[in-house]
C-alpha cells in the first residue's frame, strides 16, 4: 500500500508520499510521482490501492474540479457520489483516498475516505471525513524509534521529519487494511515526494531516494539518501 501523510496549515496543505510501484507479491517495479494535481483549482489527490482504480477515481475528481472550478463544489459532489456508492452492496475496491485543497470558504482542508471496512477505524466505508490535523496511511514510529529521534515538529511542517517518519514506515512490514488476512510485506520505497498546495500554486520536490532494485522485493535495510 502506498504510504502518504497530509497536514493542513494556516496557508497551505503539505503532502508526503512514497513512489514505489510493485506487484501483488511485492516485487518492485520502479518509482513514480503518485499525487494528482488539479489544473483548475488548488486541489491534490493521493491514494493507496490498485493503481488503475486510484487513477480512475482521481481522474473523476479532477473532472469535477474542471467543471465546477471550485474546491467546495468538487468536495460536495464527491460527498454526494460517495453516499450513493455506499448504498450499493458488496462494492469494495480496497482503496484509501486523501485530498488536500484550499477551500474557497475554509482555507486549507484535508479529507480522507476508504472503500473498505477498516477494523482499526470506526468510520464506515465511503464516508468522506475531514481531517483537521496531520494524518497518515502507514505505520507509526515505534517507541524505540521515538526515543532515539526526539521531538517531532509536524505542527510546523512535514519536511523536517519526513525522512525519519518514512524510514520508520519502510522498516515495518505493513498489512493491507483492505485485505487483513494477507501476509504483511515491505511496500514503501522508490523515493519520497514532498508536495505543497497553496491557493496560487503547487510546489513539488523529491526529498530522498531508496536504492530499491527492479525485479526484487523491497529491502528495508537498504538505506535512503537525500535527493
Amino acid at each position: 500500500m502506498t504510504a502518504f501523510m497530509l497536514a493542513p496549515y494556516a496557508d497551505r496543505v503539505e503532502i508526503l508520499s512514497d513512489g514505489a510501484k510493485y506487484t501483488a507479491d511485492g516485487i518492485y517495479l520502479g518509482s513514480t510521482y503518485k499525487v494528482a494535481l488539479s489544473d483548475d483549482v488548488p486541489l491534490a489527490v493521493v491514494g493507496s490501492g490498485v493503481v488503475s482504480e486510484i487513477s480512475a477515481l482521481a481522474d473523476t475528481i479532477m473532472a469535477a474540479a474542471e467543471t465546477t472550478k471550485s474546491v467546495d463544489e468538487t468536495i460536495a459532489l464527491l460527498r454526494k457520489a460517495l453516499k450513493k456508492i455506499a448504498r450499493k452492496p458488496n462494492l469494495d475496491t480496497g482503496m484509501r483516498m486523501a485530498i488536500g485543497a484550499i477551500s474557497e470558504r475554509s482555507g486549507p482542508v484535508c479529507f480522507v475516505f476508504s472503500t473498505f471496512v477498516d477494523p482499526a477505524s470506526s468510520v464506515p466505508p465511503f464516508a468522506l471525513q475531514e481531517m483537521p490535523r496531520a494524518f497518515a496511511q502507514g505505520a507509526a514510529p515505534t517507541g524505540e524509534d521515538m526515543a532515539g529521534y526526539g521531538h517531532l515538529s509536524i505542527s510546523e511542517g512535514l519536511e523536517a521529519d519526513a525522512a525519519f517518519l518514512f524510514n520508520c514506515m519502510r522498516r515495518q512490514p505493513l498489512a493491507n487494511p483492505a485485505a487483513p488476512g494477507k501476509e504483511s510485506g515491505h511496500t514503501i520505497g522508490g523515493h519520497l515526494d514532498f508536495t505543497v498546495v497553496r491557493a496560487e500554486s503547487y510546489e513539488t520536490r523529491q526529498l530522498l531516494t531508496w536504492p530499491d532494485v527492479v525485479g526484487e522485493k523491497i529491502d528495508p535495510t537498504r538505506a535512503s539518501r537525500a535527493a
